[in-house]
């Protein structure tokens, strides 16, 4: 045909021939793939609602167990890619020392077997790190780096205000604590239970992404009254999860430090905090709700508290009890982790000192059901798992985030879902440090998920795979 006859053909409504995929770019159509799909939005769903989501199944299974054997299976179904970084070394070194621990608890008939689960949750939680490496590694080589990235993107600014919704209506009950709330029929928890550390890490997630444009994503930028109202439901759900918990309080600045570390953004997030400091100063505002009040004198009593004074009030003397009870538990577990020798392998904490310091109602010391978690992920694991684990669990963070902030000669920033992701990490181990949070699946499957994901953004980009053979052209 000659030339002139295609184009007659292409001006009749027949379309063109689709011209051949760029080799080095993949399907861009290519969608993550049911099981990354599934992952991902299970994730959201956490960071939406917390314990609420977490615990929807029937004891001892929950939807995260459910979850964790699909990503497992999905990643473990072809070739699995294992992640080529110094912190996956760790997690495998700290996993295997954990399966030999498991074992030798099953063979002491003492340590009852859910005491054993609890201790190393943290540590099997990381098989949602590996699987989503593998995942995604898997959506790369469909359809490149650069889709994946921007699908990802993408998917955080869609959900980013369902999900700013969801924690500010949480945050809402915190303060409330309305003594009814709807429960799931098997295990009997609320659909809307939450705790503060997790919505401050879905902020720290969130924040990043809401304050950055829409021109990475190559959308058209958000309309301003609209960006303006979810930065707006954004702070007001950060002061109000402030004023219930110094630690979400300790979580969102750790996070928003990390995220995008910049001195003017610093600063301006300094004046923003005292702006609020001041306000309240000012006009005088006490609001109590739930044994929490939010005014100055609150302010002071929380720094207080943190820096060992004693105020004088019941709200200031909550923070204080809170306080000491806390560093005295934790001096106990010490003392019981030197006294044991707990360096390759914990023992446990003596008797429970949960128990012994009134955490907990007072049950038997060998009740499997007595809460028997510090608030503390590092004396949680140095009693359970060893010094080593402890310290080998702590060195995972540090590495994958340091990670993020290597660049090479006029490198561009990392995307904004890589700041996000880096920011959450942070927040999430600052509130394991002063929470339970990465002990529990709301908590530790978000957590190796974002590990998972910067541990696939800092590695190399997949090799192009060879062009496609072209069939001989005929001659003219």
């Amino acid at each position: 045909m000659t030339p002139g006859g295609a184009a007659s053909v292409t001006a009749l409504g027949r379309r063109p021939a689709r011209p051949a995929a760029d080799p080095g770019v993949g399907d861009r159509t290519a969608g993550p793939g049911g099981a990354l799909g599934l992952l991902l939005g299970a994730v959201v769903l956490y960071l939406a609602f917390g314990k609420g989501f977490a615990y929807a199944g029937w004891p001892p299974v929950f939807v995260g167990e459910v979850l964790l054997v699909v990503v497992a299976v999905a990643a473990g179904r072809s070739t699995p890619v294992l992640p080529r970084h110094p912190a996956a070394l760790v997690v495998a070194l700290v996993g295997a020392l954990a399966i030999v621990q498991a074992a030798v608890d099953r063979l002491h008939p003492a340590v009852p077997l859910v005491e054993t689960v609890r201790g190393l949750a943290p540590i099997y939680y990381a098989v949602y790190g590996f699987a989503a490496y593998s995942l995604l590694r898997s959506w790369e080589r469909r359809s490149g780096r650069a889709t994946v990235v921007a699908g990802t993107e993408r998917a955080v600014r869609r959900a980013a205000p369902w999900v700013l919704a969801a924690v500010l209506l949480l945050a809402v009950l915190l303060l409330v604590e309305p003594t009814s709330l709807p429960t799931w029929p098997g295990s009997g928890v609320p659909l809307l239970l939450t705790k503060s550390g997790d919505i401050a890490v879905t902020l720290a997630l969130l924040g990043p992404v809401l304050l950055a444009s829409d021109r990475t994503s190559g959308r058209r930028a958000a309309p301003s009254r609209w960006r303006t109202a979810l930065l707006a439901a954004w702070a007001l759900t950060a002061l109000l999860v402030s004023f219930r918990s110094r630690g979400a309080l300790l979580a969102l600045l750790v996070g928003t430090i990390v995220a995008r570390p910049n001195a003017v953004r610093m600063a301006k997030v300094a004046l923003a905090g005292l702006a609020v400091v001041l306000a309240l100063y000012v006009s005088g505002l006490r609001v109590e709700v739930g044994g929490r009040e939010i005014s100055y004198g609150a302010v002071g009593d929380a720094v207080g508290s943190v820096l060992g004074g004693g105020p004088e009030d019941q709200i200031g003397s909550n923070y204080l009890d809170t306080t000491n009870w806390r560093a005295d538990w934790w001096a106990s577990i010490w003392d019981d982790v030197r006294a044991e020798g707990m360096v390759l392998h914990g023992r446990g904490w003596g008797d429970n000192l949960a128990v012994r310091h009134g955490v907990t109602a007072a049950v038997a010391g060998e009740d499997p059901r007595a809460l028997r978690l510090p608030h503390d992920i590092f004396f949680s694991l140095v009693g359970r798992a060893g010094l080593v684990t402890a310290i080998g669990f702590l060195l995972v963070p540090v590495l994958t985030v340091a990670r993020t902030f290597r660049r090479r000669g006029d490198a561009e920033p990392p995307p904004v879902v890589v700041q996000a992701a880096r920011g959450a990490v942070a927040a999430a181990v600052a509130t394991g440090l002063t929470d339970i949070y990465l002990e529990s699946p709301q908590g530790g499957i978000v957590y190796w998920t974002l590990i998972g994901f910067l541990w696939w953004a800092v590695a190399a980009p997949l090799p192009a795979p060879p062009p496609p053979p072209q069939p001989p052209v005929a001659p003219a």
